[in-house]
């Protein structure tokens, strides 16, 4: 008799809690199972997001079926339950190949396996590539509210050496702390005469008794790192933007910033920006595994170079017209025939609907949560009105709560924007099946970065050779159109289960 495992996921501990989805999954899976015959080997699951690859069971799971290669079959729910990243994609069709394993789609009615023809391995990957494409969205608008405290003068981040986080008047703030400022102060002042270099400088400061964040030691570039940090000046950066209306206090002047700067001036040293560059940190160097930056030579050519972090790195130099047209030419080897393009508009009607059950689900729950949250201020000021609870147990609290339903308003509102940017997506997609060299042309760096954000999975440079690896999804359709082996689709289903 045929054996399977079970797959079944849930994003939260509060999905977990509420049960609605992984008892509601496994029941569906089993009673799937049993109408086909199919013992079930093992049962795997997940509480946790799928956006980034590394869960736990997940992983399990493909160990599980390399050690027991008799079991053939893997029962998940529909697609956003088994992925959320393009990688795992990937790493599923290794499987496969190699076992040949075969995927059944519960709730989609549908089979993925290894002989499935290329339309179908098509609208599966368009799935998984868009529910990639709405986390990354997410993830965006929550850098948005991050913004917007930047805006207020409110660093969105984890403090500096030198400072700490903390809660006042159930706000965030940054303060100093008072047993790193001090060598903060220390280290500008003694780098400011001229007197040290930055190896001697960590020398004396290690000989002082400084030690780095959670008892570690610390290399000369953590101390050119601080050195170079404007926030101890009372200002920040924060995605390339300066805010001088810092709320934090200052623990040196401008004056010492500025005498400091001159001394780790290098004029050899040119940073690159990445909104003028089409291409910087996109690319890795062949040799040591650093990013390419770029450039301008002689005030109009663009050069990529390795970055040289890890070391003096003698990667030759690449001129950007020279990226500019190995990128059209495999933009260009992306036929996408018609077959093809109503295959990804199904996909992306698919994935749309997956993305609204998901969004609803979370929105519903954040929504949740925050009543919660409410209902418990309340009661607690009722309480302290009544003097059931003291005015310290009341202050305690209440902050906390307040600060939870901040944190809460600002994830609700990022799911509300997200959508915009998910449907931008999907546009991009659908105009890249149409007309992808000359959408490719036109576009202003920035969205440059962003088609060949969608597109590749690795870039490298070596010895003059440029390497480049497509998504897996974009692979299969360069694969298959060298082949012409495309079919008409008939409908949304793989392939039928029965």
């Amino acid at each position: 008799m045929n054996k399977a495992v079970i797959y079944a996921r849930v994003s939260s501990k509060d999905q977990e809690i509420e049960g609605y989805s992984i008892p509601a999954q496994t029941k569906a899976l089993q009673e799937y199972a049993a109408k086909k015959g199919y013992i079930i080997a093992k049962s795997f699951t997940d509480i946790e997001t799928a956006k980034k690859t590394g869960r736990i069971q997940f992983n399990s799971m493909f160990e599980y079926l390399k050690s027991n290669k008799n079991i053939k079959h893997i029962l998940v729910e529909k697609t956003d339950r088994l992925l959320r990243n393009i990688f795992d994609y990937a790493s599923l069709e290794n499987l496969m190949n190699q076992l040949d394993i075969k995927i059944h789609l519960v709730k989609e009615n549908a089979i993925l396996a290894r002989d499935s023809s290329s339309n179908e391995k098509l609208f599966f990957g368009i799935r998984a590539l868009m529910a990639k494409n709405y986390v990354d969205n997410l993830s965006e608008e929550v850098r948005k509210g991050m913004s917007e405290k930047a805006a207020q003068g409110i660093y969105p981040s984890w403090a500096p050496y030198g400072y700490a986080n903390s809660i006042i008047n159930g706000k965030k703030v940054i303060i100093i702390d008072p047993e790193t400022a001090p060598y903060v102060k220390k280290m500008f002042q003694l780098y400011a005469t001229g007197s040290y270099s930055l190896l001697s400088l960590r020398k004396t400061m290690l000989a002082d008794g400084m030690i780095y964040k959670n008892g570690k030691n610390f290399y000369t570039s953590k101390l050119e790192t601080i050195l170079n940090n404007e926030f101890y000046t009372g200002v920040f950066l924060w995605k390339g933007k300066k805010y001088t209306n810092a709320s934090h206090t200052p623990i040196i002047n401008n004056d010492l910033f500025q005498k400091v700067q001159k001394m780790l001036k290098n004029p050899h040293k040119n940073k690159s920006r990445k909104e003028l560059f089409a291409y910087s940190n996109l690319i890795t160097c062949g040799v040591c595994g650093c990013a390419l930056t770029a450039e301008i030579k002689k005030g109009k050519y663009t050069y990529y170079r390795c970055t040289g972090y890890k070391g003096n790195c003698k990667q030759t130099y690449l001129k950007e017209e020279v990226l500019e047209r190995f990128f059209e030419e495999q933009i260009n080897n992306l036929y996408i025939p018609e077959a093809a393009k109503d295959i990804i508009l199904q996909g992306l009607r698919e994935s749309l609907s997956d993305k609204i059950e998901y969004h609803n689900n979370q929105v519903h729950q954040i929504e949740k949560q925050i009543n919660l949250l409410q209902s418990r201020v309340d009661e607690a000021y009722r309480d302290k009105i009544d003097k059931k609870i003291s005015e310290e147990f009341w202050q305690a609290y209440t902050t906390q709560w307040l600060k939870e339903k901040e944190e809460l308003a600002s994830r609700l509102l990022a799911f509300q924007q997200a959508d915009t940017h998910y449907l931008e997506n999907a546009n991009l997609i659908l105009e890249l099946a149409q007309k992808a060299v000359s959408l490719f042309k036109k576009q202003e760096p920035a969205q440059k970065r962003r088609l060949i954000d969608i597109l590749v999975s690795n870039c490298s440079y070596k010895d003059e050779k440029i390497d480049l690896e497509l998504k897996p999804i974009f692979n299969e359709i360069c694969k298959t159109a060298k082949t012409r082996n495309w079919c008409a689709r008939q409908d949304s289903n793989l392939r039928p289960t029965d």
